[in-house]
């Protein structure tokens, strides 16, 4: 359940300017509806029906008069948001996720945002503004202007949270800036250093610079690793999922990880599941089966829309396609999906860790994470520390996709198929992510520095 580039699966797409009449965009909308009616698994579990159903005759009746593609898509951004699906893709094919339309004339700053004030944590080619200066605004837009404007265009959260918004925020922000604000020729920028506000006026980059400076070089360090000092450990999972390079197996890792623990008398852990933003199911019942000392459920049940074949062309995996009638069954007014070892109860390993239990996470928690996260917090095992995750508490839509090019435009939709509903969640938890219990919020002299305040908190806890 990693965030998936869908596009690859179809191939580069045209990004010709051709303008779209009332008719192809309403052809469009009619096969962008019936899918969400026929895939999605919680099209209505955080927006309830009359609103989501209003909101789309709404946007229908925007569609009278003739729009290019980006009108198009910017006009049905808030239909996908409406879902507060984070796992719901609307893409321009041929083009990274986060940059649909523009690659050239970015904004050249990465911003670290909390709140709404942002501050600036590091440059994309050589800019004459200092690390650490709080940006007051862009263009003469305030920045908590921009914040509040750009927050609702953000698709990558479950349910109510917002963490995973900030996340995108400080990861794209030029991106969200050229689709939904502006591209200009240049950017004139107010920041405020030590008390003194200065302007710098600057030249925007393109798509290739800001690559350049975001893919910092590998630490060498495995996406799943212990560490141990002082009488506790620190397991780092950074993704659940593990490629043929990292030449790792799960199943030893974890063994061999909790085999130790038990040997050496450890019994204070920190789980940090920051940054983590998913992967494969079985992996995360895996490790949970690690922190846990009785027979537990895990999934509920996994809902599906429906069981017979879609209306429309669409792309999935064969063999779900193939082994549907197999495995979806009718339940009550809907259909589960009952080929998963999460729906049985999980039992303890042999070498599983009764320990004290710290779990950290953040905005970048989302997917498997976050299934994980909401079980372990749901039963009172771990305390949490950190920020509110971008994955939900209660339900998370994911598994497999159902992904569609819609005619006209060329736009492609991308549906989970399976809407996983944790056990033994309270109703109070239903829109929300994992609230950690002790809040800690990085600030960008941290984030310069290098210092972690958020696994000092979880230690120091642990600790004490």
């Amino acid at each position: 359940m990693m965030r998936w580039l869908l596009a690859a699966c179809l191939g580069p797409g045209s990004l010709m300017a051709q303008t779209l009449s009332p008719e192809q965009l309403k052809a469009d909308f009619a096969r962008f509806r019936t899918a969400l009616a026929e895939v999605h698994p919680g099209q209505y579990l955080h927006t309830p029906k009359p609103r989501f159903d209003s909101l789309l005759a709404a946007t229908e009746r925007q569609l009278e008069r003739p729009m290019t593609k980006r009108e198009f898509y910017r006009t049905m951004v808030p239909v996908v948001a409406a879902l507060r699906c984070g796992h719901t893709k609307w893409l321009v094919p041929g083009q990274d996720q986060h940059y649909p339309f523009d690659t050239t004339g970015l904004f050249p700053l990465k911003l670290y945002f909390v709140g709404e004030r942002a501050w600036i944590q590091a440059a994309y080619g050589q800019q004459p503004v200092p690390k650490g200066a709080e940006v007051l605004s862009i263009n003469g837009r305030p920045v908590a202007e921009l914040v509040r404007y750009l927050l609702p265009n953000i698709t990558f959260a479950d349910g109510e949270t917002s963490g995973g918004k900030y996340h995108e925020l400080n990861h794209y922000f030029p991106g969200y800036y050229a689709t939904f604000v502006e591209t200009p020729e240049s950017f004139t920028v107010q920041y405020r250093l030590g008390g003194e506000e200065q302007t710098a006026r600057l030249k925007g980059v393109d798509l290739a610079t800001i690559e350049a400076t975001e893919k910092t070089p590998a630490p060498g360090a495995a996406p799943w690793r212990l560490a141990v000092k002082e009488g506790a450990a620190v397991l780092t999972i950074e993704r659940f999922w593990l490629g043929r390079e990292d030449k790792m197996e799960a199943k030893t890792f974890l063994e061999e990880t909790f085999t130790r623990l038990r040997q050496q008398g450890i019994r204070k852990l920190v789980l940090d599941l920051r940054e983590n933003e998913g992967g494969e199911e079985n992996l995360g019942v895996l490790l949970y089966s690690y922190l846990i000392s009785e027979p537990s459920p895990y999934y509920d049940r996994i809902e599906v829309r429906q069981k017979k074949k879609y209306s429309f062309p669409v792309w999935m995996p064969k063999m779900y396609r193939l082994g549907k009638p197999l495995v979806v069954r009718r339940r009550g007014d809907g259909y589960v999906f009952t080929h998963q070892k999460g729906l049985r109860t999980v039992r303890p390993q042999r070498q599983a860790f009764d320990g004290t239990l710290v779990v950290l996470v953040n905005g970048s928690s989302f997917s498997v994470t976050t299934e994980l996260a909401a079980r372990l917090h749901a039963t009172g095992r771990a305390t949490f520390v950190g920020e509110e995750t971008g994955g939900g508490y209660a339900s998370n839509n994911s598994g497999i996709f159902a992904i569609t090019s819609l005619p006209q435009s060329g736009l492609i939709l991308g549906l989970p198929i399976f809407g996983f509903r944790m056990a033994g969640v309270k109703p109070e938890f239903k829109h929300r992510g994992i609230v950690p219990q002790v809040p800690v919020v990085p600030t960008i002299e941290d984030r310069l520095s290098g210092r972690d305040p958020v696994l000092e908190a979880g230690m120091k806890l642990l600790m004490n």
